[in-house]
């Protein structure tokens, strides 16, 4: 699949699950222990504008779904547009962690943004099986490829791959790879 457009249906899954929240569930906990639904949110906003613009910004003050659903919308935009640009592929991006080239950023920020809309959907309660499944069966071939024992662990960026089935869903089987209990 195209990167771009495998970058776009990411976000686009991510907002879809964005929609489906309420703000009375802001606050609650989320599969990623370390944060609430609104932290999750504020990550991948974060995320996406650090692609955008080589800094990330913690949305402060945003009270409701709906102004979180138009900042995300928007920093997705602008992180595809990023990506998008003549050289966003092939430039340089700095990150905490070291500098990738924008063709493998790309991927882990595709693989990021839809693992979280799974965390997202557990969160509040959503299906997860309306997440982009298709999306979810090549990410997950392509991330295990990419990510091996060395990446987790404490202090690494994943947690160790969760039991899942082969009957799960595509992006069941995804969030077990990337760590998250499927209970």
């Amino acid at each position: 699949m195209d990167p771009l457009s495998a970058h776009r249906r990411a976000q686009d899954a991510f907002g879809s699950v964005l929609s489906g929240t309420s703000d009375e569930q802001l606050e609650s906990p989320t599969p990623c222990t370390e944060w609430q639904v609104r932290d999750l949110i504020g990550h991948v906003i974060a995320g996406n504008q650090r692609v955008a613009t080589g800094t990330p910004s913690y949305p402060a003050g945003p009270e409701s779904v709906a102004e979180l659903v138009v900042l995300h919308a928007a920093s997705a935009a602008d992180a595809q547009a990023r990506f998008a640009s003549p050289d966003g592929l092939a430039r340089t991006y700095e990150l905490p962690f070291g500098a990738l080239p924008g063709s493998m950023l790309i991927g882990m920020r595709t693989a990021d943004v839809l693992t979280h809309a799974w965390d997202l959907a557990k969160a509040t309660g959503q299906p997860t099986d309306g997440i982009d499944q298709e999306l979810a069966a090549e990410l997950l071939a392509a991330s295990r490829d990419r990510v091996d024992a060395s990446m987790r662990g404490s202090g690494k960026p994943f947690a160790d791959e969760q039991p899942c089935g082969p009957e799960a869903s595509p992006s069941d089987r995804l969030a077990a790879f990337f760590g998250r209990s499927q209970t």
